[in-house]
């Protein structure tokens, strides 16, 4: 995959209960949390993760409190993952990227950067 502006995004399925959606995702290692808008988990009817009622996010507007919902899956290329948190959180404008894959993904996958010749890779560990 290649860095594009200096970002590593990656396109991914995420699935909820009846529907999917296409999405371009930004790798964000300074997120603790993979980070979804509101009106894309209301279209994919995701559950609020009851373990986890409220995240409390850092953001540039301050601290805030989200929902955090589960995910039925989440695809990139062959990396299938299931039941992986997301917080229901939008982005504010004019943030080109709507999706962050955080930590509570990065650290389900191995992620290889090549800074040098612009490209990054993800791989399944199993």
């Amino acid at each position: 995959m290649r860095i594009k502006e200096k970002k590593l995004i990656s396109r991914v399925k995420l699935i909820g209960k009846r529907f999917h959606v296409y999405e371009d995702a930004l790798i964000d290692t300074g997120a603790a949390f993979t980070v979804i808008p509101p009106e894309v988990t209301d279209f994919l009817e995701l559950e609020t993760d009851r373990t986890l009622p409220k995240a409390k996010l850092v953001t540039a507007s301050g601290l805030i409190e989200a929902s955090v919902k589960l995910l039925v899956g989440l695809e990139i290329g062959d990396i299938k993952k299931e039941k992986l948190q997301a917080v229901a959180h939008k982005i504010p404008d004019p943030a080109p990227i709507k999706i962050l894959l955080g930590m509570n993904f990065i650290e389900k996958v191995k992620l290889t950067v090549n800074g040098k010749e612009g490209t990054f890779n993800l791989q399944d560990p199993e």
